[in-house]
């Protein structure tokens, strides 16, 4: 691990080597079907598309969460020790951070984990000029895998946050999972708030991740371009175009790179081939019941303390402690 400082926040550089990137590449392309993890497309022109996938009008999520932030903050302070640092998963450009520090003064810092550090770096630095006098701390990282918090921070209580229905990219039982990970690492004072999309008309959903100016074509197809960069491969995106379904039996989203021509792709040094027509998965997207979290939390190890949702009952917000009965 190494640690570089700039001016008025730190950053922490936990990514994983180049070559655990290669590997998870070429095993998720030697399946059947073909699979890239969704983590992969937040590079850096990866994370500036979501950004701007997040203000099309077809895109709800994001808007839907914002409106709940901005109604809940009384509930937040009687909920959160005025003390807690708060430690974000999965950060980005810190839109929603924004709202969470306003409403929650007394927390003397803010830790961002996010496989980009470009979005790290844009946000800590508007975050800093907003909020002067509170520490910030970047954290190049997965935070699929365990990630040590400097110890002046460990030792204090921590407000979680993972917001945007992240969770939602996880498989059910790989869900539970990393919430019964976390939930064993949390101290008593710790809480998790945690964003979930929830069900609703399919036509809506389905628009979501087909927008109409192709922001999100754009954002799906820019991972093969990150994985020319990283690995050493050389897709032509010419061959590929996204698809997005939404899959009612599964109760999910599944966008995929579809291919055009059989042909063969060279990643890191191995040809793969790629058949006319192929669809290799690159997210998706689980919606649940709010009745299916409150399941899913408790399966993991969480007790739900409270759950707010916007308007349109579109999205919905929920305060995690863990459960350690």
């Amino acid at each position: 691990m190494t640690a570089g400082t700039v001016e008025r926040y730190s950053l922490i550089d936990c990514q994983p080597p180049r070559q655990d990137t290669v590997q998870e590449v070429l095993v998720g392309l030697s399946r059947t079907p073909k699979h890239l993890s969704p983590k992969l497309l937040y590079d850096a022109d990866g994370s500036a598309l979501f950004d701007a996938i997040t203000r099309q009008p077809e895109y709800y999520l994001t808007r839907a969460e914002l409106s709940i932030l901005s109604g809940i903050g009384t509930d937040l302070e009687s909920l959160v020790d005025s003390d807690a640092v708060i430690v974000e998963l999965g950060s980005g450009s810190g839109e929603k951070t924004r709202h969470l520090l306003g409403m929650l003064p007394t927390a003397p810092a803010y830790v961002a984990v996010d496989i980009s550090a470009t979005a790290l770096d844009g946000a800590l630095d508007s975050l800093a000029d907003e909020f002067p006098g509170r520490r910030f701390i970047g954290m190049v990282a997965d935070y699929l895998a365990p990630v040590a918090l400097p110890p002046e921070i460990e030792d204090r209580p921590k407000l979680y946050v993972f917001f945007g229905s992240t969770l939602g990219n996880f498989e059910p039982p790989e869900a539970i999972e990393f919430l019964h990970r976390m939930a064993l690492s949390l101290d008593p004072d710790d809480a998790l708030m945690i964003g979930i999309d929830l069900k609703k008309a399919h036509a809506r959903i389905h628009q979501a991740y087909n927008d109409a100016s192709g922001v999100t074509a754009a954002f799906n197809c820019n991972i093969l371009n990150r994985i020319n960069r990283d690995c050493g491969a050389n897709f032509d995106l010419e061959d590929f175009h996204h698809e997005a379904e939404y899959q009612p039996e599964h109760g999910r989203v599944a966008m995929f790179l579809v291919c055009h021509r059989t042909h063969t792709v060279n990643v890191a040094g191995v040809e793969i081939l790629f058949d006319a027509g192929e669809r290799v998965t690159t997210e998706y997207s689980y919606k649940y019941s709010m009745d299916e979290f409150y399941a899913l939390a408790r399966q993991a190890g969480f007790s739900p303390v409270r759950s707010w949702t916007d308007s349109g009952e579109t999205f919905s917000l929920h305060y995690l402690a863990p459960d350690l009965a």
